[in-house]
């Protein structure tokens, strides 16, 4: 797994490439964790690069997800590959979670203009 992190004022994006997975998730939570803990509003996942998510990588999506929501701040998610994105919507995560095609542009969705 390849982490790669880009801050932009309170915004942050962190691409994910590889296998998120048992072995991978906690250095996913570290980095989470990290922007968490120094304030940014708003984290983008980009899931592109992701080769295979299992329910671990699930679940710290989930993890991070509501410690946004409860602290009044943001996760998106841009989808990865179909292969990807098929857990996704196999779990109803698509549902639940924020998803956005544009990783530049999720300042406005939902109409909140972060």
């Amino acid at each position: 797994m390849q982490i790669s992190t880009s801050r932009n004022g309170g915004a942050a994006r962190v691409e994910l490439k590889g296998e998120f997975d048992l072995g991978s998730a906690p250095d996913v939570e570290r980095e989470l964790s990290d922007l968490e803990r120094d304030g940014h509003h708003l984290i983008v996942l980009d899931l592109r690069e992701l080769t295979f998510i299992d329910s671990t990588g699930l679940r710290s999506i989930l993890a991070a997800d509501a410690r946004a929501r409860r602290e009044g701040r943001r996760v998106v998610v841009v989808p990865g590959p179909p292969t990807v994105h098929r857990v996704f919507r196999i779990a109803l995560l698509d549902q639940r979670l924020e998803f956005v095609e544009d990783p530049e542009s999720p300042q406005g969705a939902n109409g909140d203009g972060d």
